[in-house]
């Protein structure tokens, strides 16, 4: 009998376990989309957290006079989705560039981004001592003697 009680209380704080696990993963789970897979489930993602990535058209990147909301459009080359997002973008986000906008699809047609990442090629290349012997090459940094 005690074994029994023993056995029902660890399936029972095992299955908590598991149903606070999966709930956590659910509350995570961020879904990339394209502009045309947005445009296509248009009203279904309406309200849930999404990754939109795609190319900021260009000449639709437009700073409002707050100096921190801003307006664009992401595209795929299909589709065009207009986006709002008020904050600080990186650096490297401009017009004719590759973006990734996590938020929520607005019922007005409008993404609303929380966060803006920008993508970037992979080339490096240091600016350092001028000219890299190619320019897809990585040159080091000269090591310091020790004395």
């Amino acid at each position: 009998m005690r074994r029994k009680r023993f056995l029902i209380g660890g399936l029972i704080i095992v299955a908590a376990l598991v149903y606070l696990i999966y709930g956590g993963m659910q509350q995570a789970m961020v879904y990339f989309v394209t502009p045309t897979e947005l445009k296509a489930q248009e009203a279904k993602s309406q309200g849930k957290f999404l990754r939109l990535g795609g190319m900021v058209v260009k000449g639709s990147l437009h700073r409002n006079s707050d100096g921190l909301s801003y307006r664009f459009q992401l595209t795929d080359g299909n589709a065009r989705i207009p986006v709002y997002f008020h904050g600080i973008p990186p650096d490297l986000f401009a017009d004719g560039k590759g973006a990734v906008a996590e938020g929520k699809m607005g019922q007005d047609g409008v993404f609303i981004a929380t966060t803006i990442m920008a993508k970037h090629a992979e080339d490096y290349s240091p600016a350092d001592h001028g000219k890299p012997t190619s320019p897809k090459s990585f040159i080091p940094a000269a090591e310091e003697k020790k004395s």
